[in-house]
């Protein structure tokens, strides 16, 4: 079966407040059934995301962060050049996202994606056991959906 040319993966948990953001984002794309679009909610990273995303002309990868230097609910747009200082040799059972996109162009260079973006959303609470996420990171869902529709375009 053909792919989409585009692909949003929504990476978390639903169960972790604030880590479901990414998830939470890709129900909305689901919603709207974009043409040429395909969206897939994720529980892994690093090496399983090559798979992924083989044969996509585009990807955007939709999580949470903790950076710890920007308020709850702050939009960052990043590309895997922005991750590149953290590319390194490792276990394979934890590897990087850097690593991972790094070893997928080497290894898949004609079926890896030619335009990777990552929408991470800064978190408060990646911690507790919660179904609903704080109301900073739940206020900027739809500024990360629309975030997501202005990166397809």
């Amino acid at each position: 079966m053909k792919k989409n040319d585009n692909l949003v993966i929504g990476i978390g948990s639903p169960y972790i407040s604030d880590d479901a953001i990414g998830i939470r984002v890709v129900e909305s794309i689901m919603k709207m059934e974009l043409p040429n679009v395909d969206a897939e909610e994720a529980s892994v990273s690093g090496l399983d995301m090559i798979e992924k995303m083989l044969d996509y002309q585009r990807v955007v990868v939709v999580d949470s962060i903790v950076s710890g230097e920007r308020e709850p609910g702050t939009i960052l747009v990043l590309t895997p050049e922005d991750f590149a200082h953290t590319v390194h040799g490792t276990n394979p059972h934890e590897t990087n996202i850097a690593t991972a996109m790094e070893l997928g162009r080497l290894l898949e260079p004609e079926r890896f994606p030619k335009q990777i973006f990552f929408v991470a959303v800064e978190a408060l609470n990646v911690v507790d056991i919660c179904e609903e996420m704080t109301p900073a990171v739940n206020a900027a869902l739809p500024v990360a959906v629309q975030t997501v529709l202005r990166l397809l375009s």
